[in-house]
């Protein structure tokens, strides 16, 4: 019984080790199964990582091509627009050499019609300024003319009234002395010197007018009096020859006077 007791407790320890050793083995297959599945699964997301990636890299593929042959097709549309362009230009380019070429025709054309013309001006221009020197020169003989004229009659109304103002001082002395002598011909005597007033206005207003009038023509030779002197034409002013008209006219005027005393002179 003891031995029995023995080899069944020998036993019951031999069961006992192999039930372990069969349980550490179950638990290393089942972590090494975990393992596996572990394992299993992270190559099945990298199965699906990787599929997704090619399916990505196919589509970038797919867009690449697309892509490509939109710029090729792109390319050889903007190479027609570029070559249409290209004979646009060069037609352009031979139109403006054209154009160069009229322009420069014309501006020879044109400079010299424009030499022509001022040819033609610069005649006229001188023909003209020929006449102008003519018409001056004629208004100037006309000027001259008129305002001697009107000088040597504003000279003759000037010494009237010198005259007239004398037979006035010399009828009043008349008249006041009549007056005084109770002489009956005072009456005479007022009447002239009436007369004498009335004919000394109206001298006096003809003064004024042949004055009025030399200075108006005077003021309407100023303007030909400027053309003459830039044109260089040499001239004597009217009113310088009228003034030295009337100074040899005085002179002459001493000149007599002393003659004529001097014969009084001998004669007394």
């Amino acid at each position: 019984i003891q031995k029995a007791d023995l080899g069944d407790a020998e036993a019951m320890k031999r069961f006992a080790a192999q039930k372990d050793k069969s349980e550490r083995f179950l638990r290393d297959n089942l972590e090494k199964q975990d393992e596996c599945w572990r394992k299993i699964q992270d190559l099945e997301r990298q199965l699906q990582k990787l599929g997704t990636e090619r399916f990505e890299e196919f589509k970038r593929r797919i867009e690449e091509n697309d892509r490509e042959e939109k710029r090729k097709v792109e390319y050889q549309q903007f190479l027609e627009v570029v070559s249409q362009h290209k004979k646009l230009l060069e037609l352009t380019v031979y139109n403006c050499d054209l154009n160069i070429r009229i322009v420069g025709l014309t501006e020879e054309l044109v400079a010299e019609a424009c030499s022509a013309i001022k040819a033609r001006y610069d005649r006229t221009n001188q023909e003209l300024s020929d006449l102008r020197s003519v018409a001056h020169k004629e208004y100037l003989e006309f000027f001259r003319m008129l305002f001697l004229t009107s000088g040597n009659l504003i000279y003759k109304k000037e010494k009237k009234l010198e005259e007239l103002d004398r037979n006035i001082r010399t009828t009043h002395i008349q008249l006041e002395f009549c007056i005084e002598t109770f002489d009956p011909n005072a009456k005479k005597h007022s009447d002239a010197k009436k007369q004498l007033y009335m004919v000394r206005a109206q001298t006096e207003e003809e003064l004024g007018m042949l004055k009025d009038k030399q200075n108006k023509s005077q003021e309407d030779f100023q303007a030909t009096e400027e053309a003459l002197v830039a044109a260089g034409i040499e001239f004597q002013h009217p009113a310088d020859e009228q003034n030295e008209e009337v100074l040899n006219r005085r002179s002459k005027m001493v000149e007599y006077r002393a003659h004529l005393s001097k014969q009084e002179e001998v004669k007394i």
